[in-house]
C-alpha cells in the first residue's frame, strides 16, 4: 500500500468529462492516478432517453442516485431507481441503465476498472 498518498478535496467540475456508449457522460473523480489503492469513483450523468453501455465484467458496482430517475437492467431483471436510491450490481451480471428523467449518479468500482480505462 502507498504511504506517501495525501488526501485532497477538489471540484468535480475540474475533472474532464467524456461521453460513453449510449450517450451518458462520465467523470473519473478518483483513480489510481490520484493514489487510490482500492476503489475508483465516477460521476455519471445520463440525460433523459440516453443510457450507459449494456455490458458485463468480473467486478461489482456500487451506485448512488444523486438525482433523476433510471431504468436499470441487472441480469434479466429491470428496476426503477430514483433520487436517493442505491444500486448493487454483482460481478458478471449483464447490466446497464437508461434515464427516464435526467439523472446523476456516483459509481464506485474496483481500482482495476480505472487501470483498464487509463492504463498504469
Amino acid at each position: 500500500m502507498q504511504t506517501d498518498v495525501r488526501g485532497f478535496v477538489r471540484s468535480s467540475n475540474k475533472i474532464e468529462e467524456s461521453e460513453i456508449e449510449g450517450g451518458a457522460r462520465i467523470r473519473w473523480l478518483i483513480t489510481h492516478r490520484d493514489g487510490a489503492p482500492t476503489f475508483s469513483m465516477r460521476l455519471i450523468t445520463v440525460e433523459n432517453g440516453k443510457s450507459t453501455p449494456y455490458h458485463s465484467h468480473d467486478y461489482e458496482h456500487e451506485i448512488y442516485v444523486i438525482s433523476g430517475k433510471l431504468s436499470v437492467l441487472i441480469g434479466k431483471d429491470t428496476f426503477t431507481a430514483n433520487q436517493g436510491d442505491h444500486i448493487f450490481i454483482p460481478p458478471n451480471e449483464f447490466h446497464g441503465m437508461s434515464a427516464v428523467m435526467d439523472a446523476t449518479i456516483i459509481c464506485v468500482v474496483p481500482i482495476r476498472a480505472a487501470h483498464a480505462a487509463f492504463g498504469d
